[in-house]
């Protein structure tokens, strides 16, 4: 009869221990994947380079950097990163201006950027110039300028962000046929631009 009592108490021991094992191998697993989310969330929080000039902040993705032999004072441009030296590499820029208007008259000045680039393509057949204007994600009017050089398959995205009496122009020049990565770090840039007040 002992002998029978101590297999059944083992027997018991051992299922509980299974349920424990079981059961603390469940917490573990539920905490590794905490981990591994925390470490996600915080790749996709760095994953961004966030620059402040002297006119505003914007983002760009990591693999992008500043072109210092391309930048000036007062004019900054980025490229992706290990393409610094190319001759002509996928490029976006991005300066402050002034101009004559109001924030209330963006219409007026948008008027003003389409009569300059149709004076600067002319009649060439080979370029084409579509526009158009939204707000960016942060709330600011901005006109986006296409410019298409169809036998060459140059592209340049001109965004002006409007302020009163002044403008950022966030200008993006490709050179190839993949431009998925550098369009993507122009719209990001241009959404996440905020002035200095």
């Amino acid at each position: 009869m002992k002998t029978k009592t101590l297999i059944i108490m083992l027997s018991i021991i051992a299922v509980i221990v299974m349920i424990l094992g079981h059961i603390f191998t469940m917490h573990f697993l539920e905490n590794q994947e905490l981990q591994l989310q925390k470490i996600r969330i915080n790749k996709e929080k760095t994953s961004k380079n966030t620059y402040n000039k002297d006119f505003g902040s914007y983002e760009l993705p990591s693999n992008w950097v500043e072109s210092k032999l391309h930048s000036t004072n007062t004019k900054f441009f980025y490229v992706k990163e290990g393409e610094e030296n190319q001759p002509t590499p996928n490029n976006i820029s991005i300066n402050e201006g002034v101009n004559k208007y109001k924030e209330s008259e963006h219409e007026k000045f948008k008027n003003a950027i389409i009569r300059e680039l149709s004076m600067q393509i002319g009649k060439d057949d080979n370029i084409t110039l579509n526009a158009n204007g939204s707000k960016t994600d942060n709330g600011y009017i901005v006109y986006t300028f296409v410019i298409k050089e169809n036998e060459e398959n140059i592209v340049t995205t001109q965004a002006y962000i409007i302020g009163d009496y002044k403008y950022v122009l966030i200008h993006e020049t490709t050179y190839t046929s993949d431009t998925e990565e550098s369009d993507q770090a122009f719209k990001n840039m241009v959404n996440t631009f905020k002035w200095n007040e």
